[in-house]
């Protein structure tokens, strides 16, 4: 299984290459306005302002390679999500929607490698909600394409399949022709880790006290709300 790194200037190195001198959120320019190396630098020091003003601006899922004579080599990464606040996101702004609401962040930026199951999409997008919720984000927001990943001048990683984002709780709040504003009430989620995580302590404190049933995604108004953290 995979495990999860948090995303943050100094490992901009280990995103995938194409993504590493991407800056197309990061601007309101085309997408070859930038050269490599300037498109790199900004989005380096985006990554250390975010870090330092919010907190790590994303996950790399990584895979953990063996080293002969035990130990780990450097990490395979296998997929990357980012997540910030709207108002740090150029490209944002000039989308048709509305500006989100204070406290809320937006997912953007779901690169996986090319052979990767569709569970590994919808774990990497429930993992970096659940690190939002623990942060205390209640609503967090992304946008999708109705008519499918990309094209000649739209990358799929630019925007999410509709689908995809509906299996993780997603609901349309707003679109405009095929370009759609999609968001979660993050306050009913609870991830599967907190339920493996929670089992794990019952288990070594040998607590007598029985399980809480495995309710692993409850959509809004679905449930005793949760709170953030």
């Amino acid at each position: 299984m995979p495990e999860f790194l948090p995303l943050s200037a100094f490992r901009q190195g280990l995103l995938p290459e194409d993504c590493r001198s991407c800056a197309w959120w990061l601007t309101t320019e085309g997408s070859s306005s930038l050269g490599e190396v300037e498109a790199a630098g900004r989005r380096h020091e985006w990554l250390f302002d975010v870090e330092h003003s919010w907190g790590f601006a994303g996950l790399l899922a990584h895979e953990p390679v063996p080293r002969r004579g035990g130990g780990s080599a450097d990490p395979v990464v296998t997929g990357s999500i980012h997540f910030a606040p709207a108002s740090t996101l150029p490209r944002f702004k000039v989308l048709p929607f509305p500006p989100l609401p204070p406290f809320s962040a937006l997912l953007f930026c779901l690169k996986l490698d090319g052979d990767a199951p569709r569970w590994a999409a919808k774990r990497l997008i429930r993992h970096a909600l659940h690190e939002l919720r623990r942060r205390g984000v209640q609503e967090v927001f992304a946008v999708a394409h109705r008519t499918g990943a990309g094209g000649a001048d739209r990358p799929a990683c630019r925007y999410f399949p509709i689908d995809l984002l509906a299996d993780n709780g997603f609901a349309e709040v707003a679109a405009n022709g095929d370009v759609v504003l999609m968001c979660v009430d993050n306050r009913g989620l609870i991830s599967l880790a907190d339920h493996v995580e929670s089992a794990l302590r019952r288990i070594f404190s040998r607590e007598e006290e029985p399980a809480p049933s495995p309710v692993i995604w409850a959509g809004s108004g679905a449930g005793p709300e949760q709170g953030g953290s």
